[in-house]
């Protein structure tokens, strides 16, 4: 499954359609900024460009599958894959043909987090401090006043 490029350059590539990447892709939707998705599923990847979404089937640690996402005159990367080595290796990658691109980043651990910052993500959604966040206020939302 070969695309062509967006018809609308994006200002956003999303790298992986889960739940994060589409929570994403709705606010840019609502916003009206143009995006591209890039994901490994080539049945997602299939079903969701048929419904219109602005989608190729792909690899984000690809240069030819980033250039064809429009990574040379995007803004933002937003990597919501759930594999770090791979998120590691697409921040280097991206750097290198757009360093000026903001790039945003999902980890499980702060020390990976600290790490694709030195390789050069800006910004750095750790799960275990979202998870400590949720349980501080569950917790305190349970506490007598």
């Amino acid at each position: 499954m070969s695309e062509p490029a967006p018809a609308i350059p994006p200002q956003f590539i999303i790298a992986g359609y889960g739940l994060p990447g589409r929570f994403v892709a709705e606010l840019l939707e609502f916003r009206n900024i143009p995006y591209c998705v890039i994901e490994t599923n080539e049945d997602v990847a299939l079903r969701c460009s048929n419904a219109g979404t602005p989608i190729i089937f792909g690899d984000v640690r690809d240069e030819q599958t980033l250039r064809r996402a429009g990574i040379t005159g995007a803004k933002f990367l937003v990597i919501s894959i759930p594999d770090e080595q791979a998120t590691f290796e697409a921040v280097a990658i991206a750097k290198r043909l757009n360093s000026s691109i903001r790039i945003v980043i999902r980890t499980s651990y702060t020390s990976a987090g600290l790490h694709a910052q030195q390789l050069g993500a800006d910004d750095v959604v750790v799960a275990e401090q979202v998870v400590a966040r949720e349980f501080f206020r569950v917790v305190e939302s349970r506490l007598p006043k």
